[in-house]
């Protein structure tokens, strides 16, 4: 493994990666071909988006040295995991609401990947009490099954294991349910047998079995779908959004998307796809809009910390022809190469993590880990806020001008996103 990440070093980042990154690099699975792809693609567009290694902070390794594996659709039995965080889209949320492009009321809308339990969703349909929304997956349980840390597990009908997650997702706490995944498979399956027959909804209860634990999310406005894209029996809605989803398959498979979700949306319509992270940060996502037979692409849009991202989420790309994973880093690399910009980029930015204590600068001039006194439910609203002060202070506007004087038409939409329009 150690030749491995070398070699990687050397050919993305002139051997200039920081031996703290390195070391929580070779921790790797090195028998998973689609892990080892994925880091090395990762690499390629950080390289080509302009990102030298000094920018790629420890806790940026430890993720990909050990919490990547983890969610891969591999390790899963090639499902995609359903993992959702409160407040995701919030930020999406509200750019729904204001877009320039809403020309008429919308009314209706289709979460489509809403996971579960499905955070994100409730959001959207809490924030829109008088829409209907539909949320919609593959992998909506039959049964729900918490263990006494309140750690849970999901399964099929046909009682099959569909995904498993802690209580607290950090990746000390994936440490402990993943360092042997037969063994808290099985603890999970003597668990369904032992309460099966006896199930609550009593949340101060554990270990505790749910039956069909989706419908406990339902609302007067929200109702629940079991599906995925091409396989959704729905009525054409409003709006379409599809985050953090097709960027798990390759393009033909994205453009067949397409056409299956102007299908399904009504006239003048809006189709959002993208991908993001805790608290709205590193989003990234297209806008389309129906109009009779046809689906324009209004805008590419992208929040400012995408250009030093925190977590994987920009460069989370399955395929080499994910085509928004290649807009975005050619953006990116854009106002990275204006080197007045990012001085004074660096300078309020790297004041801000030492604030937080979130991968400051060490003394070498790479990116740190977390300051471990930070507790880990705290880690992403802190993230959230940085991006909150980066906005404030005009960041997101001067990169504005940077891309305009690059011969791009963009603007700052109205939730402050680094805005292409088309």
């Amino acid at each position: 493994m150690e030749n491995y990440v070398e070699i990687l070093n050397d050919k993305y980042f002139e051997g200039k990666l920081s031996k703290k990154f390195r070391n929580k690099l070779e921790n790797i699975p090195i028998d998973r071909p689609d892990v080892l792809s994925m880091v090395e693609r990762m690499f390629r567009l950080i390289n080509n988006a302009n990102i030298p290694a000094t920018d790629l902070s420890e806790m940026l390794g430890e993720i990909l040295g050990t919490l990547l594996g983890r969610i891969l659709p591999s390790a899963w039995e090639d499902r995609i995991p359903p993992v959702t965080v409160p407040g995701r889209h919030a930020a999406i949320d509200k750019y729904i609401k204001m877009s320039q492009w809403n020309s008429k009321e919308a009314k209706s809308m289709m979460d489509i990947g809403c996971g579960f339990p499905p955070y994100t969703t409730i959001d959207t349909a809490n924030y829109f009490p008088d829409w209907n929304i539909f949320g919609v997956d593959p992998s909506l349980p039959k049964f729900l099954v918490h263990d006494e840390s309140g750690n849970y597990a999901t399964f099929s009908e046909g009682k099959s294991i569909v995904y498993f997650q802690p209580s607290n997702p950090t990746i000390e706490n994936w440490d402990l349910l993943l360092k042997d995944k037969e063994e808290t498979k099985s603890r999970f399956y003597k668990l369904l047998n032992q309460l099966d027959g006896h199930p609550s909804k009593d949340k101060n209860i554990v270990p505790r079995l749910e039956l069909d634990p989706i419908k406990i999310y339902e609302q007067n406005n929200l109702s629940f779908i079991i599906g995925g894209i091409g396989a959704v029996d729905i009525k054409p809605v409003d709006v379409i959004r599809c985050f953090n989803v097709l960027f798990y398959f390759n393009n033909a498979f994205f453009l067949k998307a397409l056409s299956w979700f102007k299908g399904k949306l009504t006239e003048g319509g809006l189709l959002f796809i993208g991908g993001n992270w805790a608290a709205s940060t590193e989003s990234f996502y297209a806008v389309y809009q129906k109009e009779g037979d046809v689906l324009h692409r209004r805008e590419f849009a992208f929040s400012i910390d995408c250009i030093c991202p925190f977590s994987v989420a920009t460069w989370y790309a399955n395929h080499d022809d994910d085509q928004q994973a290649a807009e975005l880093t050619k953006y990116v690399k854009m106002i990275r190469q204006d080197d007045d910009f990012m001085k004074e980029f660096y300078a309020f930015h790297d004041l801000q993590r030492a604030a937080y204590g979130i991968c400051p600068r060490d003394s070498d001039g790479y990116y740190d880990n977390i300051d471990s006194s930070i507790a880990p439910e705290d880690i992403w609203p802190s993230v959230g806020k940085i991006l909150e002060e980066l906005n404030e202070n005009g960041f997101n506007d001067k990169a504005i001008q940077v891309l305009r004087n690059s011969g791009v038409n963009a603007k700052l939409n109205e939730v402050g996103h680094l805005s292409i329009l088309f």
